[in-house]
C-alpha cells in the first residue's frame, strides 16, 4: 500500500500548537535540534504521519497520530513506529515493512510511505 501527502509550508498557520496535537515527545526533542526552519519541519512531521494513515488506508479518527512515531537513525534516515490501533492496522494487512521518504522544499513537503 502507498501513502502520499503533500503540504505548503505556509499553511501551518500555527505550528506550535499543530506539534503539540500531533507529535510525541521523542518528535518534539528532534525538531527542537533545529535552530531555523520550525514551521517546515513541522509540516514534514504532520505530512509523514498524513502519509501513513493514508498507506494504512485508515482516517485521522481511526488511529491517533500519538500511534505513529517517526524517528531517525543515526545517519538521519527516518523510519516509523507504530503503536496500538496503528501498529494492529499495520499487522491485519499481513505487511513486513514500511518505508518512506520525504522530500524539504522552501515552500512545501512532501511524504511516501510504502507498506509492503
Amino acid at each position: 500500500m502507498i501513502g502520499y501527502d503533500l503540504q505548503e509550508v505556509k499553511e501551518i498557520k500555527n505550528p506550535q500548537k499543530l506539534l503539540e496535537k500531533i507529535a510525541l515527545e521523542s518528535e518534539v526533542a528532534y525538531i527542537q535540534k533545529f535552530k531555523c526552519n520550525f514551521q517546515e519541519r513541522v509540516a514534514s512531521l504532520w505530512s509523514v504521519k498524513e502519509a501513513v494513515f493514508k498507506a494504512l488506508d485508515v482516517s485521522e479518527g481511526d488511529i491517533s497520530y500519538n500511534e505513529i512515531e517517526l524517528c531517525h537513525k543515526e545517519n538521519g534516515a527516518p523510519f516509523v513506529r507504530l503503536y496500538g490501533k496503528a501498529k494492529s492496522r499495520f499487522e491485519s494487512l499481513n505487511a513486513k515493512k514500511i518505508e518512506l521518504s520525504i522530500s524539504h522544499q522552501k515552500n512545501v513537503v512532501g511524504c511516501v510511505v510504502v507498506i509492503f
